[in-house]
């Protein structure tokens, strides 16, 4: 069986879903987006909920 650190130590870098940049985080997040792409998505839901109609 592999030891955890030799697990962890051998993972691939984790990519964004949205842009494909490389991800500085811990590998076991649940995060599948970068900071820059979760504000962008953050604030077009923001517009599309408050556009006047």
């Amino acid at each position: 069986m592999t030891p955890i650190t030799t697990f962890f130590r051998n993972l691939e870098a984790k990519c964004c879903a949205a842009c494909g940049q490389t991800i500085h985080e811990q590998a076991e997040s649940y995060a599948t987006e970068c900071s820059t792409c979760q504000e962008k998505m953050s604030y077009d839901a923001y517009k599309f909920y408050h556009q006047k109609k």
